[in-house]
This record gives C-alpha cells, structure tokens and sequence, in this order.
C-alpha cells in the first residue's frame, strides 16, 4: 500500500511540474505584437474600399422638364472608385410628374448616379401609381433621357386585369408605356378583369 501511495505522490508532482513549464515558462517578459498578425494591406483595403456610409439618407432633386424626384433609404454606401454613386437599401422612392401625377417606388437595392440622377433598383421592386401596381426584379429610372425602363418578371396590375411581359418601358413626358417580349416568339400576356 505505501508502494500505491508513493507512485500517486510521483504522478502528481509530475503533473504539477509539467504544468508548471507548459503555462509558466518562458520569456515572461516577451511582448507579442498583436497588430504583426494583420496585414496592412488588407486594413487598408477595407477602409479604401468604403469611403462613407450613411443611415437614412435622403436625394430630392429635378429635371428640367418639371419631373421631381425624392429617393429614401436606410443605408447609403459611397464607395472610393465609384464616388459618383450610392449604393442604397431598403429604397422607397416618389416621383412626381409635371402633370401631378406620383409614382411610388421600392426596392430591397438600389445604385443611385448623383451625377445624372439616373437609378437602378434592384430585388424586389413595387411600383404603384394611382390603382395600378407593377412588380418586378430590376428598375432603370433613366432621368437624363425621362425614361423608366421595369425589367424582369413583370407583372402589372390594374383595375382592368393583369398583363406579364418580359420589359416595360415608360416614356415620363409622353405618358406612354411599351410593353414586349425579349423572344419575339413568346406574346405579352393579358388577363383582362369581368
């Protein structure tokens, strides 16, 4: 039994000294340089790559043909090689026409041209004005040329029925919409309402 207790007592003391020099040796006085471990480059391409961004920003401007604009979102991000553009989410958008008339626009995205006011909404976007509704994935608002250019799974809705095309583009001034198939082959779909 005092053979056991002497080989316990030998483990222990063993444990303890390894222990010991695993955790507690060494240069104690060695300074680790944390910032070694991370690439200046790579901190430098990150702060380069965003020069600003900006919570619930806010664009109102005109053209001058009498079209009004106000573009909301909840987040702006201005990046340095592309100073000109914004890029948004979560966008709502009016429009407001010389005639009085507002279109409403949303969108999960948007990249916003400070230059030429020129938008492209991105996911998701919802078109309304008056009783009429357009869904789709991709909005061009062309101001320089007052263009609207709605693209990818169109749907409109209205209170004389439905019409899926695969383009719709709206002319601003002249009020006129076309609608067309990118296959000449397929037809614009319309489901008119009793």
């Amino acid at each position: 039994m005092k053979k056991n207790k002497v080989i316990q007592f030998s483990l222990v003391i063993v444990g303890i000294i390894l222990f010991f020099f695993t955790y507690y040796s060494g240069d104690k006085n060695k300074v680790v340089n944390i910032e070694e471990n991370i690439s200046t480059e790579d901190v430098n391409k990150s702060t380069e790559a965003t020069s600003s961004i900006i919570e619930n920003i806010n664009y109102v401007g005109t053209d001058n043909k009498g079209t009004f604009f106000d573009i909301n979102a909840a987040l702006s991000e201005v990046y340095n090689d592309t100073p000109k553009l914004s890029n948004m989410k979560v966008v709502n958008a009016v429009i407001r026409m010389n005639n009085g008339k507002k279109i409403y626009i949303k969108s999960d995205y948007a990249i916003y041209d400070r230059s030429t006011n020129d938008t492209k909404f991105i996911g998701n976007v919802v078109i309304t004005e008056s009783n009429n509704k357009i869904t789709s994935d991709n909005l061009d608002l062309i101001l320089s040329e007052n263009l609207i250019k709605i693209f990818n799974n169109v749907k409109y809705g209205g209170k004389k029925g439905i019409i899926i095309s695969d383009e719709v583009n709206i002319d601003i001034l002249k009020n006129e919409a076309i609608l067309f198939m990118k296959n000449s082959k397929d037809k614009v779909q319309v489901k008119y309402k009793n």
